[in-house]
């Protein structure tokens, strides 16, 4: 019988269902945009600890370094910089320096709570490059000085970071799979280096460039040693010009290594590879293996750490870590013997707490929740609203047919088993559209919004789904009850 009393009005049986499908598919749909834009996947990817260099007094005075990352998005990479090598290392410009000392690294290694396997060390050094001018041409001769025998030398400091046996072969892969003209065979072997950059060549000339630049030679000379560079302050700040014209200290060379290739970091699928400081257009940045390292002529220091802490200990942890931190600044900050400022220290550590993210993120996240959850909301009783109309009105427009079926006999049971299946179709009808046409929905978001949001994640909105089955139901009881009630 119900079934005849849906067919009378079909028009209004499928506008009704459809109208309350849209509600409850928004309703689903903005469970799973808000739950999946949440900060909180992008942060829960980062280490407990990020340690690196400070840029240079010099270099922070122009806006680099450590405050760069708290005016961009936060799934953007915090040690991606405009300060090139020289804003810096301004204060720190000598061989022996490592943006976390030895001494640094024990006194760390001795904290209680550290997971030391789920850590990593981003190691390498920085050093002046000497390319082949064709080498360099993709990216821009006007950043070195030409040299006699037809090589570049540049006047900035540029870093070289060492690559694991795991990250090449991930390199390999992605080169494999994006049919790239990389030469890592040589990368691989040591005779070779990867030069990295964030999005700079961007013209088709500029790539042609990069692949024609490939086994281009290339070398790099080390920084000064730390006894030299007090002796050029020294003869800087000299009267004697006599002395000031004294030639340049010697600096170290490496052995001749080949041009592998041009890779943008900034791609999509791109391995996660993380890197220290890069991103400066004055400085270039290299990826080395560890036997090509063992070719250039100086220490492999640290240049950013990521640590991993025990959960229950992390409190303790990055108290233990920020003490380390300021009593090896104070030090660093006497340490005027090298700057070219009088009066100016070295340099210090640097260091972004994963828990102080969340705890700044968490007001504008929680406000996004209690957003993004009252339009949800407000979409799901708008559906159900037009449900309501439909029945009540239905009611009133019904009176006298309910009262010639009760006049034949028809018991409440049965007034109200009839009601209950003409509601029954509705939702049935709504959840038979929510498991065809808001599936593929559902699978168009997710593609969508993981190419938009790299922190996007996805999770199927069981409980959303589950949720909302269980309200429809509850909803139709209580409307046959009412209707039963006022017939």
């Amino acid at each position: 019988m119900h079934g005849g009393n849906i067919t009378r009005h079909k028009a209004r049986f499928i506008i009704t269902s459809i109208s309350i499908f849209l509600g409850v598919l928004s309703f689903i749909l903005m469970n799973v945009l808000t739950n999946g834009c949440d900060y909180k996947h992008l942060l829960e990817k980062r280490p407990d600890f990020l340690l690196a260099g400070e840029f240079s007094e010099f270099g922070k005075s122009l806006g680099y370094g450590g405050e760069e990352y708290k005016t961009r998005e936060i799934d953007v990479d915090p040690l991606l910089t405009q300060g090139d090598g020289v804003e810096l290392l301004y204060d720190n410009d000598y061989d022996e320096f490592s943006p976390i000392s030895q001494k640094l690294e024990k006194k760390l290694h001795k904290i209680d709570g550290i997971d030391w396997e789920k850590s990593n060390l981003i190691e390498g050094a920085y050093v002046t490059t000497v390319m082949s001018r064709k080498g360099i041409r993709p990216y821009d001769e006007g950043l070195f000085n030409l040299t006699d025998d037809n090589m570049v030398e540049g006047f900035s400091w540029d870093t070289v970071q060492i690559l694991n046996d795991n990250q090449i072969l991930s390199l390999e892969k992605y080169v494999q799979d994006n049919q790239l003209n990389i030469d890592l065979k040589s990368l691989e072997e040591g005779n070779g280096v990867l030069l990295i950059h964030d999005h700079m060549l961007t013209p088709p000339e500029q790539q042609k460039l990069a692949d024609e630049a490939i086994g281009e030679p290339v070398y790099f000379k080390t920084l000064l040693s730390r006894e030299d560079a007090i002796r050029r302050k020294e003869q800087s700040n000299s009267e004697n010009k006599e002395k000031q014209q004294e030639d340049e200290f010697p600096q170290k060379e490496s052995e001749t290594f080949t041009l592998c290739g041009y890779l943008d970091r900034q791609n999509d699928d791109f391995p996660e590879i993380n890197q220290s400081w890069h991103g400066g257009e004055c400085s270039l940045y290299y990826f080395i293996s560890e036997k090509g390292f063992q070719k250039i002529p100086t220490e492999k220091k640290i240049l950013t750490m990521e640590l991993t802490a025990d959960p229950e200990k992390e409190p303790y942890v990055k108290t233990q870590i920020n003490e380390l931190i300021s009593e090896e600044n104070k030090k660093r900050s006497e340490m005027t013997e090298v700057s070219m400022d009088e009066g100016t220290g070295e340099a210090g550590v640097f260091i972004i707490c994963k828990s102080d993210l969340m705890q700044q993120k968490e007001t504008y996240m929680r406000g996004n929740r209690i957003l993004l959850g009252a339009v949800s909301i407000i979409l799901f009783i708008a559906g159900l609203t037009n449900y309501c109309n439909v029945v009540f009105t239905g009611m009133y427009t019904r009176r006298k047919e309910f009262d010639i079926m009760k006049s034949i006999g028809m018991t409440d049971k049965q007034m109200k088993l009839m009601l209950f299946g003409e509601g029954s179709y509705y939702f049935m009808c709504v959840i038979g559209l929510l498991f065809t046409v808001g599936m593929a929905a559902l699978v168009g978001v997710k593609i969508y919004m993981e190419n938009k949001l790299s922190y996007f994640t996805f999770h199927w909105p069981i409980l959303s789904t589950v949720g909302v089955m269980f309200s429809l139901v509850l909803i139709n009881v209580v409307v046959t009850h009412f209707i039963c009630k006022k017939t």
